[in-house]
């Protein structure tokens, strides 16, 4: 019988160290160094000097935050119980004017690494600091609800949320309440929350058939919370009310129609605010046709239409398409031309920035947009391209070729769509020169 060797993974050395912390990166962690290792610790700020448990990687050690020696004057009590172990909010400790600051610092340094040049800092877009979400995401698993602890797929139970709008914070108690009772937890795979005034509305995305009685007990649940009830194993049903409710949201003059699944903004203040300071940056006319690529189901498109003479929408998902449609004709705008298609296809969109746009408006999900980039550095892409950014490592990416394709970063400025986190979302606008 032959025996086959299977090499036992090496278990990664761990120590307790003092290190003294002198900058936060991008992603809100601790950096410091000690005896020649770059050391990050999440929880940990400039100035303090701190007990961590590093775990060591070549020359780059990670840690775990295990006492403050010395604590930084920055530093204050964060307003929620479940810091250090719910894995959303990595910023609570430190003021929000302070949290900007040191992303604005970050990315700057990113920027001077990369060697892209910034005509005009702009100001950040900012507004609440906390009950701002009006989506929130809930895994379930092993009789448990709640969110994603820090650095792990465990679940930490929640009976608040603080960055949750409120509508959507005081219904965690009864969920809390009301999953004990349910005899199909095995079929429950995540709970979707959704506030768009005046409805609430509540997800459950399933992994098989729920009991009848489970389900008569999410409908009992969602009268008694007064919350639209849907659930989607692989179409969206909905349950309560009987009648059908149409969500949506308000935008400059729109109305903008919502599917309980459709991806939207979390943060609606930020939303708006974003969209304005896009419009008055890009300043489209109404003679200019304007690109909208990653259009979703019309968040830019829509008030683009009423400045520009026509608006190409480009979206990656066939049924986001549709709600853009639909949203333009809800409002009567005639001038959208709506269109799928994957904007990872080099000669597609090649093809897409060859029809000749004067502006381009470009938000993508986390990975960027390459392809689109290297389309619009061509040589054939239009004067004015305004990037909406979640992810300033991709975007960094795609920002030096769009250098390399003859532009210039005119404007940059950061926004806060998430307070209290680690995650940094930014807009900038490119001219082309000559």
């Amino acid at each position: 019988m032959v025996q086959i060797y299977r090499p036992q993974k090496r278990q990664q050395q761990t120590v307790v160290q003092e290190v003294t912390i002198t900058d936060l990166d991008l992603h809100g962690q601790g950096v410091g160094r000690h005896n020649g290792l770059v050391c990050f610790v999440p929880g940990a700020l400039p100035g303090e000097k701190v007990k961590a448990r590093l775990t060591v990687k070549g020359k780059v050690a990670t840690g775990r935050l295990q006492g403050l020696l010395v604590a930084s004057d920055e530093r204050v009590e964060p307003r929620c119980e479940y810091v250090g172990r719910c894995g959303g909010c990595q910023l609570q400790h430190l003021p929000v004017a302070s949290q900007l600051n040191y992303k604005e610092a970050a990315l700057k340094g990113e920027l001077q690494r990369a060697g892209i040049a910034v005509a005009q800092w702009q100001p950040a877009l900012t507004g609440a600091e906390f009950g701002y979400r009006r989506t929130l995401r809930l895994a379930i698993f092993d009789g448990k609800l709640g969110f994603r602890a820090v650095g792990s797929q465990n679940i930490i139970p929640v009976s608040h949320c603080a960055v949750a709008e409120p509508a959507l914070s005081k219904l965690l108690p009864s969920l809390q309440g009301l999953l004990p009772r349910l005899k199909g937890q095995r079929h429950l795979g995540h709970l979707e929350l959704l506030h768009l005034p005046p409805h609430t509305a509540a997800l459950w995305r399933l992994t098989g058939a729920l009991p009848k009685a489970d389900m008569e007990k999410l409908i009992a649940w969602a009268q008694a919370e007064d919350v639209v009830l849907y659930t989607q194993q692989q179409e969206i049903t909905q349950h309560w009310p009987q009648q059908p409710q149409a969500l949506g949201y308000r935008l400059d003059d729109l109305e903008l129609s919502v599917g309980p699944a459709d991806f939207i903004q979390v943060n609606g203040s930020i939303n708006q605010a974003m969209v304005a300071q896009a419009l008055a940056w890009l300043a489209p006319s109404q003679d200019e046709r304007v690109l909208d690529a990653y259009s979703g189901l019309g968040n830019f498109s829509l008030p683009l239409c009423k400045r520009a003479k026509a608006v190409v929408a480009v979206e990656g998902v066939a049924a986001m398409t549709e709600r853009n449609r639909h949203n333009a004709e809800l409002n009567g705008l005639t001038n959208l031309d709506a269109r799928t298609l994957d904007l990872d296809d080099q000669s597609a969109v090649a093809a897409l920035v060859a029809e000749g746009f004067e502006a381009a408006l470009l938000d993508p999900a986390r990975p960027g947009a390459q392809a689109l980039c290297q389309a619009l550095a061509s040589g054939t892409g239009p004067g004015r391209v305004l990037y909406v950014s979640c992810n300033p490592s991709t975007w960094k990416r795609d920002a030096a070729l769009l250098a390399q394709g003859g532009y210039r970063l005119l404007r940059l400025g950061l926004m806060d769509m998430f307070s209290q986190t680690a995650h940094v979302e930014l807009m900038a606008l490119f001219i082309r020169e000559g």
